[in-house]
């Protein structure tokens, strides 16, 4: 009898010890595959799900950036389902490219509680078996298909067709370009005023009525400087853009008259497109600008 109490010491430390296991313990940690042959390039599902007593634990699937011999194609988001159970489900998708047969390895899973108290688990490891199509054992002779017979429709007549009329169009175009040629071009705008006092006269009018919409101040003087430019060239730049006119401008005045009128025409195409609003100083130092840029195209022209 003595010597059976030792033992039932040892029995009883055993079961308190097991009593003291956390409930993470007797969670089951389960692989599932969807296939173990594939197809060179299919996918292959692999599902690893962990049952847990509670949602208090953390769980770590330990899933590596890459495997040997496979293809990460998808590592879908963890999935939690409660039917008694909590289920915690990682789902991964892989795919393989070398031929053979190859070992899809565990991966490390780490469970721990709430007070950092970690357990660890492997999944399973599953043998893949990669593959290529197989191969038409049949030896099945193949009719070779008849050579067919082409229709071909000449279409030569529609070539010459197309050169007579090229050349006709050709024709009356250099023809009407130099009968055009010898009429003498009419001069542009004119008027019994010069451009330059007509410009003059115009700005001088355009600045007693400084309670103009800014638009509309803007787009005077631009058009006021736009017909100026069109008398002296004797071509209606009327419709050129900003753009248009700088261009125009750089073969017939110096750099620092070009950029003035580049700044007093950018600044209205800024008020009349981004309806930005200039101070009345701003709209002063626009038409003097302006002013100063008639003046020294006029002495340029001496």
């Amino acid at each position: 009898m003595n010597t059976l109490k030792p033992i039932q010491k040892i029995l009883s430390i055993l079961l308190l010890l097991m009593l003291c296991i956390p409930s993470a313990n007797s969670q089951a940690v389960k692989t599932y595959i969807d296939r173990n042959n594939i197809l060179i390039g299919e996918p292959i599902r692999v599902d690893i799900t962990v049952g847990l007593s509670s949602s208090v634990y953390n769980v770590d699937f330990g899933i590596p950036d890459s495997i040997a011999h496979f293809e990460f194609i998808q590592k879908e988001k963890r999935d939690t389902t409660e039917n008694g159970v909590y289920t915690l489900k990682q789902s991964l998708v892989f795919t393989s490219f070398d031929s053979g047969q190859w070992l899809l390895p565990s991966f490390p899973i780490t469970i721990s509680n709430e007070n950092k108290q970690q357990q660890s688990f492997l999944s399973d490891s599953v043998i893949i078996k990669v593959g290529y199509s197989p191969a038409d054992s049949t030896n099945a002779l193949r009719d070779i298909k008849p050579v067919m017979d082409v229709f071909v429709i000449d279409r030569t007549w529609l070539y010459y067709l197309a050169a007579a009329i090229t050349a006709l169009i050709l024709f009356i175009i250099i023809y009407r370009y130099f009968k055009n040629r010898k009429k003498k071009t009419p001069p542009i705008f004119n008027t019994r005023l010069s451009a330059y006092d007509e410009a003059i006269q115009a700005f001088a009018a355009l600045e007693k009525d400084m309670a103009t919409d800014a638009k509309i101040y803007h787009g005077s003087i631009s058009n006021i400087f736009k017909r100026y430019y069109s008398r002296k060239t004797n071509y209606n730049l009327m419709p050129d853009t900003t753009g248009d006119i700088l261009m125009r401008l750089k073969t017939h005045a110096p750099s620092d008259v070009v950029s003035l009128v580049a700044e007093v025409m950018r600044l209205g195409d800024a008020v009349k497109f981004a309806k930005f609003n200039p101070s009345a100083n701003e709209n002063i130092q626009c038409i003097q600008g302006m002013k100063l840029v008639i003046e020294q195209l006029e002495k340029n022209k001496r």
